[in-house]
């Protein structure tokens, strides 16, 4: 089976969309122990004009792109990996990165995914965290990237489901789900899955819309891959559903 697989543009990954911005001056958090930084070297800092900035700090937009291009190559190896499991796995992925004032990430969440694969994103995510990133100029940062993935044109896409498709197991499985969500204090979250013909999810992928949904990610991935749905018939399907 080929498994070579296309992205768009002219880098490795496609850079959809970016985003820099700034913190306010909300609750401290404490700070985790610095990641070991995969990065050949530092990225050494000047003094340009920014192209996001307020009063509390910035970031500048072109080193934060150069810094997700590096990790682009890592990003790949991720969605390799995720296609030797799941041959026609593909989607968009957009991910958001506190950076601290030493430039490492503080934390790092998939705010955005069709991608359906929670193994492939927790990678993907760890790449980020190791990176080395440009340090914020008056406090700490944010920075935003999205990438879109094209599994093989040799492969046959699963099947797009609408939600009501998953009948009456997802229905009964929405409060779990939305304890998952509650209990880690996240707001919207969105799974996206691939479902075998037997009924049984192949995979599942979680995003949320702030970094809270990384504490409730495994557990929404866990409650939704014990349930059997409906057959999709003689070929996967593949859903996306919001828990809110």
């Amino acid at each position: 089976m080929n498994f070579t697989r296309f992205l768009r543009g002219s880098i490795p990954l496609v850079a959809v969309s970016s985003l820099v911005s700034v913190l306010g001056c909300g609750g401290a958090e404490p700070a985790p122990a610095a990641p070991e930084m995969l990065d050949a070297a530092p990225v050494t800092e000047s003094r340009p004009s920014m192209s996001s900035r307020s009063e509390i700090g910035g970031m500048n937009e072109e080193k934060v792109q150069a810094a997700f291009q590096r990790a682009s190559h890592r990003l790949s190896r991720c969605y390799e990996r995720g296609v030797q499991r799941i041959p026609y796995l593909g989607g968009e992925i957009r991910f958001k990165v506190r950076v601290t004032e030493e430039g490492t990430a503080r934390w790092a969440f998939v705010k955005d995914s069709t991608l359906g694969d929670r193994e492939t994103e927790a990678c993907m995510l760890k790449v980020l965290k190791a990176t080395r990133w440009p340090k914020p100029v008056g406090g700490e940062g944010l920075a935003e990237n999205s990438f879109t993935f094209e599994p093989s044109s040799d492969e046959r896409p699963p099947v797009p489901w609408t939600p009501d498709q998953l009948g009456t197991p997802y229905k009964k499985a929405r409060p779990a789900l939305e304890s998952c969500r509650s209990q880690a204090g996240a707001s919207q979250l969105k799974a996206t899955l691939y479902i075998d013909t037997n009924g049984k999810p192949l995979s599942v992928g979680v995003s949320s819309a702030d970094e809270r949904g990384e504490d409730a990610a495994e557990c929404v991935a866990g409650a939704l891959r014990e349930i059997t749905f409906p057959s999709p018939g003689s070929y996967a399907s593949k859903v996306s559903v919001d828990i809110d």
